[in-house]
Order: C-alpha cells, then structure tokens, then sequence
C-alpha cells in the first residue's frame, strides 16, 4: 500500500516536471522569436530610412530571419499545445 502511495508521487513529480519542462521550452522559444522581430523590425527600419526597401528581398540576413521565424512559429504553436495540458501538479 505504501508502495502504491511513493509511486503514484514519483508519477505526479515526473509528470509536473515535464510540464514544467515544456513551458520553459516555450519560454526560450518565444524570447528568441522576439528577438529575431526585432532585428527584422530593426532591418526593415534602416531601409526606410535609407529609402532601400527594394533590396530588402535580396538581403541574405533578412531571407534567413524570415525563414527562421517562419520556422520557429511551428515549433511555438506546438510547443503551446503541450504546454496548454493541465496536469497533476496544477490547480483548475
């Protein structure tokens, strides 16, 4: 009985901690996100004020952000979706 009791904890612990363990992924996940905006945002800037947003399209480092961001949305969204699960360790 008590060995049922020790591992229905050690189930509840693990299962908190991989939740845990997801949104801090999501964390990371969106601050890098936010970073790569604003680098982009700080591109897209610069090249209006330099009346140059014709080359924006054929700027190597603005085709790689783009592409990350569109990449790294993916993995936010399904990061977001196992984080969004309630599990043992949460209250409703």
């Amino acid at each position: 009985m008590v060995k049922n009791s020790l591992k229905r904890i050690k189930s509840g612990a693990t299962h908190c901690a991989s939740s845990v363990l997801f949104r801090l992924d999501l964390i990371t996940e969106e601050s890098r996100q936010e970073k790569r905006f604003k680098i982009l945002g700080e591109k897209v800037l610069q090249a209006v004020l330099d009346d140059k947003l014709d080359t924006l399209k054929d700027d190597p480092s603005i085709v790689e952000l783009v592409g990350a961001i569109q990449e790294k949305k993916k993995i936010i969204q399904e990061l977001r979706q196992k984080a969004s699960f309630k599990g043992p360790c949460e209250k409703n």
